[in-house]
């Protein structure tokens, strides 16, 4: 932002942009022919949905709320009954 004197507004539609094109190629690899397996995709589009969470909605540390650091954690870290 501050090499190409772009404003804030621009960089932050800038960033919604490249989230929103890097979807779009995920979800048309998903479909694609693929070496790898249907559950290592899955996976790695599970990865990829959580991270964007964190981004948006912080990771539950820096902004102090217990309650979001607690379900990250349950998320994370606890097996799938």
């Amino acid at each position: 932002m501050n090499e190409t004197g772009a404003s804030e507004e621009d960089a932050r539609e800038y960033i919604k942009y490249l989230i929103s094109a890097t979807w779009k190629k995920m979800n048309q690899d998903r479909v694609a022919s693929s070496p790898f397996s249907q559950i290592f995709i899955e996976i790695a589009l599970n990865l990829a949905r959580m991270a964007q969470c964190m981004y948006q909605h912080g990771d539950g540390h820096g902004a102090g709320n217990h309650k979001l650091r607690t379900e990250y954690c349950h998320y994370l870290f606890s097996p799938f009954p």
